[in-house]
């Protein structure tokens, strides 16, 4: 028996029911373009699920990504975004307009990622899973070496290379900041 599958004694006075995500940056660009989590770390008491508050601008985009071990379920309550899904059955990609009061529900291990269309998006993620993870593309593109991307795909190495050379680090919310401001996973920028 795990912990998880254990049944909580919500009659203990000792249990914390409440807890303010802005104390829990994921990812933060700007004032407008942040990511803050929570997960049963945060708030042991959740098991079983996550959550996390994004905010993005239009033009703004969480980039592509999978979730290994978790479900989602993406709701908007402010805004609009399209929500891209890769099908990995039949590859079709599925685009998705989302507005207020509107959901997707994304199947653990699809490529998905988020577009935000009008300015001011608010969106909140659920997981069913009581710490999400996540890979990112960026990830992907530059910690493949190059040369393997020669030898499966017949790519020139050296233009490929050249090409994700902008790629330094973990993007999140892309576009690159234009001044090159970007905050690491974690850590709470001053605004």
């Amino acid at each position: 028996m795990t912990m998880n599958s254990l049944p909580i004694d919500y009659s203990s006075s000792s249990w914390n029911l409440f807890f303010d995500l802005r104390t829990s940056p994921y990812f933060v660009k700007n004032e407008r373009n942040f990511i803050y989590y929570q997960t049963a770390k945060q708030l042991p008491v959740m098991r079983g699920l996550s959550l996390v508050d994004i905010s993005l601008s239009k033009g703004h985009s969480i980039e592509p990504h999978w979730h290994p071990n978790a479900n989602e379920l993406l709701y908007v309550f402010q805004g609009e975004i399209i929500e891209s899904v890769l099908d990995p059955f039949t590859l079709q990609l599925l685009n998705y307009r989302v507005g207020p009061q509107q959901s997707v529900y994304i199947p653990m291990g699809w490529w998905h990622w988020t577009t935000a269309i009008t300015d001011h998006c608010r969106l909140v993620a659920s997981f069913d899973q009581n710490n999400f993870e996540s890979v990112y593309g960026s990830d992907i593109l530059r910690k493949t070496p190059p040369e393997v991307f020669r030898i499966v795909y017949g790519l020139n190495a050296a233009q490929w290379a050249e090409a994700i050379e902008p790629i330094d680090q973990t993007v999140i919310i892309g576009p690159p900041d234009a001044r090159g401001i970007r905050w690491p996973i974690g850590t709470n920028g001053s605004w």
